[in-house]
């Protein structure tokens, strides 16, 4: 049975991300200044190794998720592309924006990414969820009962 582990995000694990080669985010977490980083990070055990893991932000308003966005997601010239986005997210509060959930590549297909999506709805049951979808990760984002923010590449849930 799977856990979910809340550990500060600091450089001992930013070491431990460098050394990971077989996620999706983890070479890129692990080269970013800590100062670009939430202060814990949430990671999946399996018997006590970690299966994966889970960047979230958690934000009061929807200003500071457009801010988020528009540094490290839109382009300048193509933020017209992501109108929809910015008409959903406008009036919002209390946000959690889910920046990487990735699942080791030995640990893939057992359902933990799935687990940790759950962990999340129970505990902020009141807040919307945000995700900047790649589209490999779409379906699986789908059958966790998020949907599509108009016609951009971001999904929510609740």
């Amino acid at each position: 049975m799977p856990t979910i582990i809340t550990k500060p995000f600091d450089q001992e694990m930013q070491s431990i991300f460098s050394e990971i080669t077989t996620s999706y985010h983890a070479w890129e977490l692990s080269q970013k200044d800590l100062s670009e980083l939430p202060k814990e990070i949430h990671i999946i055990e399996v018997e006590q190794e970690m299966a994966g893991y889970g960047v979230i932000w958690e934000y009061s308003s929807g200003k500071q998720l457009v801010q988020k966005a528009e540094q490290d997601y839109f382009n300048s010239d193509e933020k017209y592309l992501e109108k929809d986005f910015y008409i959903d997210i406008k009036n919002k509060t209390d946000i959690i924006f889910i920046e990487a959930l990735d699942v080791l590549k030995d640990y893939e297909g057992n359902g933990y990414g799935a687990f940790f999506v759950n962990w999340l709805k129970e505990k902020h049951t009141n807040k919307k969820m945000y995700v900047y979808a790649l589209e490999k990760s779409r379906n699986f984002w789908y059958k966790q009962d998020f949907e599509t923010v108009g016609n951009t590449v971001w999904m929510s849930y609740n």
